[in-house]
């Protein structure tokens, strides 16, 4: 049998199809197979978890909006999730066939005086209807002042519907939050989780998320991120997502002790426990719990940017060393690869977009410290106008790492300052 004569060449012009490698990760998500960013987005209700130690708080809550009548106020730090358990308590009332009327503030923004006044309008006279009304000491002057003069006037049309207040404990201090403390008739405090409660609460994020701290977390890094929280839920989620995206920056396969050391700062070295003094013991726990209360004292200052008038006094500065109203500044800064500080300025940009200024001034300050002119000037325009002190500080740092630009805003900024 005679072959072909273009035979050979058919089978030199057809090689066999290269096999196609796995395309590399393009963010942490890929990396550690994540179905969603399990704490970098908003909490719904879905993540909702009632732990035990803030079962007798829901239940008073809960409680007051299906039985009781007048005021009652949520208290605890900022972050604690006050906001949440407030939603989930209104739901109950709902499902109870109580209409419940909420007056919530937006991200990055503030309630109007148009829509307290309409929910306070809706809420007067029977049926029975609850209210609900997030960060009252972030409200304006104007609306602190409707909101008081509400509830001074008491019951109308024979009906005394119930309303449940909250706030953060800074903004007790607050004049008008301190009357409207004064004429409630309970005030409930939401504590900060536990340690398990914290481990609990990162656990349950992860697996919505697809993931599990087993398979992404190490036990030394998992203890010291809870530690540094200080059980506040808010500051889990951005040192989780300021360490996850440290992680993918650095290529681990998983988060170590190293990891959480490059996302939020060095690891203070632990003290031996074979020796028998005991002061050894004390320190280590104060330098864990100076390191937690830190972040969630930042995270109390951040937030209160949005407010018009900022809280007269933070406790938490008063347990620090840090000079009143100086920005924290590393005296030595630990050195970050320029993939990190492209990442962290990446994310912190992402946060602006999302209207979570504090978890970008988390991010960009990170960068900053190591010594990023870019993170530098963009931490100064998240406090400009609002604070010129703290922008001008920032200007400047960023000034001296090189930044042109920030020569020019911080050249503007005290003529902003005055029109301010």
């Amino acid at each position: 049998m005679r072959r072909p004569p273009n035979l050979m060449k058919s089978m030199a012009a057809e090689p066999a199809p290269a096999t196609a490698g796995p395309a590399p990760p393009m963010n942490y998500l890929d990396l550690y197979g994540l179905a969603k960013s399990p704490f970098g987005a908003p909490s719904d209700e879905s993540v909702f978890i009632l732990f035990g130690s803030r079962r007798r708080a829901f239940e008073l809550l809960a409680d007051h909006l299906v039985n009781g009548s007048g005021v009652v106020l949520l208290v605890g730090e900022e972050g604690t999730g006050k906001s949440e358990t407030l939603r989930s308590a209104g739901a109950i009332a709902a499902e109870a066939g109580i209409e419940v009327i909420t007056a919530s503030r937006p991200v990055g923004e503030r309630v109007s005086q148009d829509v307290l006044a309409s929910a306070l309008e809706r809420l007067s006279g029977p049926p029975r209807k609850a209210g609900l009304v997030d960060d009252v000491d972030l409200l304006s002057d104007d609306c602190l002042g409707l909101l008081v003069g509400a509830v001074k006037q008491g019951p109308t049309d024979n009906a005394d519907n119930p309303i449940v207040l909250s706030c953060s404990e800074t903004g007790l201090a607050r004049p008008g939050v301190s009357e409207l403390a004064g004429l409630a008739r309970n005030v409930i405090r939401l504590g900060p989780l536990n340690p398990s409660e914290a481990h609990q609460y990162i656990e349950r994020s992860l697996w919505i998320a697809g993931g599990t701290t087993r398979r992404l977390i190490t036990p030394d890094a998992l203890k010291l991120l809870i530690a540094r929280s200080n059980g506040i839920p808010a500051t889990i989620n951005r040192l989780m997502e300021a360490t996850f995206n440290a992680g993918f920056a650095r290529g681990d396969p998983a988060i170590t002790a190293k990891t959480v050391a490059a996302a939020v700062g060095p690891i203070a070295p632990r003290q031996s426990h074979r020796l028998p003094s005991a002061p050894n013991h004390a320190g280590l726990a104060m330098q864990i719990v100076a390191i937690g209360l830190l972040v969630a004292g930042a995270s109390i200052f951040l937030y209160k940017g949005f407010s018009e008038q900022p809280p007269p006094s933070v406790p938490i500065r008063a347990a620090t060393t840090q000079p009143t109203e100086k920005v924290p500044i590393a005296k030595a800064p630990e050195p970050m690869s320029p993939n990190l500080m492209a990442a962290l300025i990446k994310r912190g940009n992402e946060a602006l977009d999302l209207g979570d200024v504090a978890a970008a001034r988390l991010l960009f300050q990170r960068a900053a410290e190591a010594g990023n002119a870019a993170a530098a000037t963009a931490l100064g325009k998240t406090y400009d106008p609002r604070d010129p002190q703290k922008a001008a500080e920032w200007y400047t740092r960023a000034v001296n790492l090189g930044d042109s630009e920030a020569a020019g805003l911080l050249k503007r900024l005290p003529t902003r300052s005055k029109g301010s």
